[in-house]
């Protein structure tokens, strides 16, 4: 595997000269989303206060399509970096590459990544949500002991979501590359691609953190340029897997 020098300088130089279309097609995805959802923001907000329980459902409902929506332009996104990264100038009509290739395969994929990380969280949520609920008759000390046990729940999920979502990193790739694939296909081969390799991978995102800082301090500017250099280089990384398997 290539070290992470290596994998930001191939980055870079599949960047150049592409870096406004792809920050341009950001944009267009992140306000197209952003006005999709504010219908179903306003549904929510209007939902709990006048307490209408079938609004709040519609209103969730209503933000889990603007979410898998939302999810089918950066898989379009990344689409594009793939074409950068193999030398192919990407086009703003490859944002919308998902919608037009089996896009009930993507969306397949997305649902059952949001059920794991849903299944994962879900003892800890649950048994700290019981303690919450009956602190006004337990004691101190059963309340702490069910909030601690919650808390350490929650750190569990968190930690096998965390190896999960490393093991299936790669699933969207090679969706994208394999047209061919089924999405247990996928996921089942970024499992095995993953293989001895989701502490690398997990470094290699770690390694950003400077630069996450840097767009921090900017006020959110440098994003436009730091998130596409971030893709870049993950794309980069899965081309690099490839060659290893």
């Amino acid at each position: 595997m290539k070290s992470f020098a290596d994998l930001k300088a191939n980055a870079r130089s599949a960047l150049l000269g592409r870096y406004s279309v792809l920050i341009g097609a950001g944009i267009l995805a992140w306000l197209i989303a952003a006005l999709l959802e504010i219908p179903f923001s306003r549904m929510l907000q209007e939902g709990f206060y006048y307490i209408h329980i079938f609004r709040v459902i519609w209103a969730y409902a209503g933000m889990l399509f603007v979410g898998l929506i939302g999810a089918l332009f950066n898989i379009g996104i990344t689409h594009m970096h793939m074409e950068s990264a193999r030398d192919i100038r990407p086009q703003f009509s490859d944002l919308l590459y998902p919608f037009r290739n089996r896009p009930d395969k993507f969306i397949g994929c997305e649902l059952i990544l949001i059920l794991i990380s849903f299944v994962c969280t879900l003892p800890g949520a649950a048994v700290s949500a019981i303690a919450a609920l009956r602190s006004a008759v337990l004691t101190s000390l059963v309340l702490s002991s069910q909030l601690i046990t919650g808390l350490i729940l929650l750190a569990i999920g968190f930690v096998v979501q965390l190896i999960l979502g490393l093991a299936f990193s790669q699933a969207t790739y090679l969706l994208l590359d394999h047209p061919d694939y089924r999405v247990l296909e996928a996921l089942r081969e970024s499992f095995r691609l993953m293989k001895g390799r989701k502490l690398h991978y997990f470094l290699l995102q770690l390694s950003f953190i400077g630069w996450w800082l840097l767009g921090i301090l900017t006020l959110g500017l440098g994003f436009l340029w730091i998130i596409p250099y971030m893709l870049q280089t993950n794309t980069q990384f899965y081309l690099n897997l490839k060659e290893f398997s």
